[in-house]
């Protein structure tokens, strides 16, 4: 029976689905068995067509958001860790079936020192030194794992190893390392470097890296590339060229045969630059994008979530409450085309209000991953719910001040 210290923060286990819903069943079914620590679960559901996303919706207390077309791999992790509010983030594949202990040992090797930000498990299948060579059960029929991991887990408990580089396929992260580096990088497309890639931009931050040796979490591994049928291969080697390109790497820091590289050779070489090496968690394709938007002197943005309804709720009715018709500001209120409840929340809120006291309105249509127009055109935004700290990222890079519900109210004031 694992003891769960009671200071325990709040880890936000963020997995990305696109369809294997028996391997996510199992996923899930593991993580209930085996996780007594507090957590919450993030799914991004990167528009499955198998039943995974009415699945996902059945589960209690689940935070699930569903994309209507595939974000690939760093896209859907960067939304789901931008939805996330757990004190550390836990980025886990669905095609991993977890052990007893798994969690408790990452928090552990998390804290075995003030700069270790990243920590990451052994496994039957990753590539590097995580990997564990000779696996003592049935990795097809799962028969014997359970014993075979907590052997494995006792022998090993309290071990750890700093490392350059972890595999994202379960990628516990320290909230500090998200608010510095953001998320991945979305060059790297559907899959492939990209945890290659965060890690290093951890490593220039200031963050370590660590392998908790005794937290064993199985993987399948290539699920999705195997079920989308993705050429592997291929998709390596192009991302190879982009990973050389971003980090400015050349024939002498890699051994193109295998497609490895001098992590600590070029970690060594390169100073934090955070306009080079923080990545949003809110994307935008088109990075000089902006909106058709003629406001006033003050523009005040307020975004829609589709996660989190009521801290929508309460955005929308304090906006149209504590700003008027008097107040030299606009409130332009973004909203997800696939978003079908806000419209509808916003029409009622403004009735509420009256059309005599509702101050300049502008409705704007913005899918969620694509705020960066939007926020171009702010003077401020209202950061608050669920995806309070990545708006507010964001709104710190479009040049708008991030503003909660209290400021905002003391800005119409004083207007």
């Amino acid at each position: 029976m694992t003891v769960v210290p009671a200071d325990r923060p709040l880890t936000s286990i963020v997995i990305l689905v696109r369809n294997g819903l028996e391997t996510t069943r199992a996923c899930v079914a593991s993580i209930r068995r085996w996780t007594p620590e507090p957590y919450e679960l993030v799914f991004v559901d990167n528009a499955s067509t198998d039943g995974t996303g009415q699945w996902l919706r059945e589960l209690e207390g689940a935070v699930i958001i569903d994309n209507d077309h595939n974000l690939g791999f760093g896209g859907g992790c960067n939304q789901g860790m931008a939805a996330s509010v757990g004190e550390r983030v836990l980025l886990l594949n669905n095609d991993v079936v977890v052990t007893d202990g798994w969690l408790a040992v990452l928090h552990d090797a998390l804290d075995t020192g003030a700069a270790v930000g990243l920590a990451g498990p052994r496994s039957n299948r990753v590539a590097g030194t995580q990997e564990v060579p000779d696996i003592g059960y049935d990795t097809r029929s799962l028969d014997g794992l359970d014993q075979w991991a907590a052997t494995w887990t006792a022998a090993h408990r309290g071990a750890t190893g700093a490392v350059p580089r972890l595999v994202g396929f379960c990628l516990l992260l320290e909230r500090a390392v998200i608010d510095r580096i953001g998320g991945f990088d979305l060059r790297y497309g559907i899959g492939n470097f990209e945890d290659d890639d965060i890690c290093l931009r951890a490593a220039v931050a200031g963050f370590d890296a660590v392998i908790a040796h005794g937290s064993f979490v199985h993987h399948v591994g290539s699920h999705t590339f195997a079920a989308e049928g993705i050429d592997y291969g291929a998709s390596m080697s192009e991302n190879l060229g982009r990973f050389m390109r971003a980090w400015d790497m050349d024939a002498a820091d890699v051994d193109m045969a295998r497609g490895g590289y001098d992590a600590t050779r070029v970690i060594a070489r390169t100073t934090w630059d955070p306009a080079r090496h923080h990545a949003p968690l809110v994307a935008v394709p088109d990075t000089n994008a902006l909106v058709d938007l003629d406001g006033r002197a003050t523009v005040v943005v307020v975004c829609c979530d589709r996660v989190d309804p009521v801290a929508t709720d309460e955005s929308l009715r304090a906006a149209l409450r504590c700003v008027g018709p008097q107040d030299d500001v606009t409130v332009a209120i973004r909203i997800d085309p696939r978003d079908a409840r806000s419209p509808g929340r916003l029409e009622a809120i403004a009735d509420e209000v009256g059309d005599d006291r509702l101050p300049d309105v502008v409705v704007l249509e913005a899918r969620d991953e694509n705020d960066l127009p939007v926020l171009r055109r702010a003077t401020h935004v209202v950061a608050h719910g669920r995806f309070a700290r990545a708006r507010a990222d964001l709104a710190r890079l479009a040049g708008a001040v991030p503003v909660s519900l209290d400021e905002l109210a003391a800005l119409a004031t004083r207007r």
